[in-house]
């Protein structure tokens, strides 16, 4: 298997490669040239895969050295000291997760079922019986489960995240200052008064479930085996993926609100383009932002891969494909891998609509205004009753609570592209 860095620096020479066949001062644009390129682009497109599916095995590792050392600007123990205490917790949360919570000593017990405010620990749900145990994921353990959040959705990857110890609501002040101006004041004159426009909304705690994973005894009694990875990856994909969902199309209403549900609309295409998108169009959704917001670093164009592809098709008079890829791999690796239209970020996320008529698939803007609460009392289950032992399996379930909210007050950092109704 190639290594990031060569899957990299081939994704640029290709990149490279097809800058030149569509630079008119270059090449002359033939039939036999726009083939050559359409092949060369599904050339980037298997790379990217290579290089994403890499990209998050890196990402979602463990680095016990960073983590100690952060962990110690908390707490204000040695590197050595919170490294120690990671890895006797991700020893204990092992432990647990094979055997469950009778074979822990009270050292490792106080590591992996920490008592609450009145000295309570997770308990049974089910007292007297083996129905399931619960127990909270660590808190020194829970950056690794956030960071396995991030990489499935796409929300996560550009929205402003914020971790809450608790799960009480948090009425946040909201403010949009695109209007206001400073003034030129003579000598001697008063300053004249500029309200600012205050808005609150109250980002609340929604609970989401994994649903039931059963993991066979075999897996959790062979050593070789990441157990940890395994059922935290399985819990993190469900949940994430679940939860992008509502941070994408969600109502608002006793769920979160979805970034696309609180953008304004920024234009409706023209009649006949009710499951196809323009430059035109494009071009408008990025002028309906206030540049305000579009200086932002996580400003975006955010859609779904069917989408990418309508508008990686999309090409000038001369037959020319409007999209280019990343042509360097610095810029390519700049943040974590992108591509950019018009200059800027594109961000792909499956829960975004379809084209259709009147249907909303592209949302551009700032969305370092759209907040993820995630509160973080991550609790699993472990089932051990007849349903699963009878297969020769234990049943893990992952519940976590999180909220997603635009914190614009006028809701103006962030606006839709509408197709037409005909």
């Amino acid at each position: 298997m190639k290594s990031l860095q060569a899957l990299r620096e081939a994704r640029a020479a290709i990149a490279k490669k097809i800058r030149n066949l569509l630079d008119p001062a270059v090449t002359k644009y033939t039939k036999e040239v726009e083939i050559e390129v359409d092949g060369l682009y599904a050339e980037v497109t298997v790379l990217d895969g290579q290089i994403s599916r890499i990209e998050r095995s890196v990402a979602m590792s463990d680095d016990l050295e960073e983590r100690a050392h952060n962990l110690g600007d908390e707490n204000g123990r040695s590197t050595d000291e919170n490294a120690h205490q990671i890895v006797a917790a991700r020893k204990a949360f092992v432990k647990l997760l094979r055997n469950g919570p009778s074979v822990l000593s009270p050292e490792e017990r106080a590591l992996v079922l920490p008592a609450d405010a009145n000295g309570r620990g997770i308990r049974n749900i089910a007292e007297g019986t083996n129905t399931a145990g619960g127990y909270l994921v660590p808190t020194i353990l829970m950056p690794n489960l956030l960071q396995k959040l991030k990489y499935f959705g796409g929300m996560r990857d550009v929205a402003t995240i914020m971790a809450t110890s608790g799960g009480y609501p948090i009425a946040w002040a909201t403010t949009d200052e695109t209007a206001n101006a400073g003034e030129l004041v003579a000598e001697n004159v008063a300053a004249s008064t500029g309200d600012a426009t205050f808005g609150q909304v109250t980002i609340n705690a929604y609970k989401f479930s994994s649903k039931i994973i059963p993991v066979s005894f075999e897996v959790l009694q062979d050593s070789s085996v990441d157990v940890e990875s395994f059922v935290l990856g399985a819990i993190a994909i469900r949940i994430a993926r679940g939860q992008n969902t509502y941070f994408t199309i969600g109502t608002g209403t006793s769920q979160p609100q979805g970034a696309l549900t609180a953008a304004a609309l920024g234009v409706t295409l023209a009649a006949g383009n009710t499951t196809s998108i323009t430059f035109d169009g494009l071009m408008d959704l990025y002028h309906a932002v206030d540049p305000a917001y579009r200086v932002s670093p996580n400003c975006s164009y955010m859609m779904n891969d069917s989408t990418f592809k309508a508008v990686k098709k999309l090409k000038d008079t001369s037959n020319r494909p409007l999209w280019l890829p990343q042509s360097t791999v610095e810029a390519f690796a700049g943040d974590g891998g992108f591509d950019t239209l018009n200059g800027k970020r594109l961000v792909i996320n499956q829960d975004m609509p379809n084209m259709a008529a009147n249907a909303k698939p592209v949302l551009f803007g700032d969305f370092s205004k759209y907040m993820i609460r995630d509160v973080m009392e991550v609790q699993i289950l472990r089932f051990t009753d007849s349903a699963y032992t009878s297969k020769g399996q234990i049943g893990f379930l992952g519940w976590a609570r999180a909220d997603g909210r635009l914190i614009d007050a006028s809701n103006a950092s962030l606006a839709y592209l509408a197709n037409s109704a005909t």
